[in-house]
């Protein structure tokens, strides 16, 4: 018969405890901390680029303390992304893992990664896009494409023609715009995977009811 290594806790028991107790928790706040950098790193971003960061003074316990009013938004999506990524993680996490533990182990993990990047990639990709598409780079790597092929030159100029109205908006409107798309298009891509999720369960009960007959 063969034994299983155990790892053996000589910390104090209070200790062992709180990780007993928040070892579940640890995806969750690793997954908020990268959602709050990424938010305060586009602010950031869009500081560089101009815009006034309008603060109010908030009074506690005889303190002022300055209150970010963008900042405060941008904090809230990342809430929003934490919340959708929790409430699919939950629902995928041990859906059809085998009984195996190692097994359990490493599909626990990839699809806690692959969660995260279903949640994380849309929004990211959204909220930097407009910015992308007006970059330098971008822009003369649309003109080497509508050079090496004549017949997208009118699209590539129309597109262009079309977003450089888009493109004066002032910052704090495309502050506002960038983290209203990001956050709906990140809300269809969850739905979706939801969606997903529970047809192949539905599909699933189905196949099972059929071989019970």
């Amino acid at each position: 018969m063969g034994t299983e290594d155990k790892i053996v806790f000589h910390g104090p028991r209070w200790l062992y405890g709180f990780w007993q107790s928040n070892r579940p928790r640890i995806p969750l706040l690793g997954f908020a901390l990268v959602s709050v950098l990424i938010e305060i790193f586009y602010f950031d971003f869009m500081i560089s680029r101009g815009m006034l960061d309008k603060q109010v003074q908030i009074q506690l316990a005889g303190w002022l303390i300055p209150f970010s009013i963008t900042l405060a938004l941008a904090l809230g999506n990342a809430v929003l992304l934490v919340s959708l990524w929790q409430s699919l993680f939950e629902r995928i996490a041990y859906a059809g893992l085998s009984s195996d533990r190692r097994v359990r182990r490493i599909m626990y993990l990839l699809r806690m990664i692959r969660t995260s990047a279903l949640i994380l990639a849309p929004f990211t990709i959204l909220l930097f896009l407009p910015y992308i598409l007006e970059s330098t780079w971008w822009v003369g790597l649309a003109n080497g494409v509508g050079n090496s092929v004549p017949s997208l030159r009118g699209s590539i100029d129309g597109f262009y023609s079309w977003s450089y109205g888009l493109s004066r908006m002032d910052a704090p409107t495309k502050f506002i715009a960038s983290q209203l798309i990001a956050s709906f298009g990140t809300i269809v891509v969850a739905g979706l995977q939801l969606w997903r999720v529970q047809s192949a369960r539905g599909l699933t009960k189905i196949v099972q009811r059929r071989r019970l007959r």
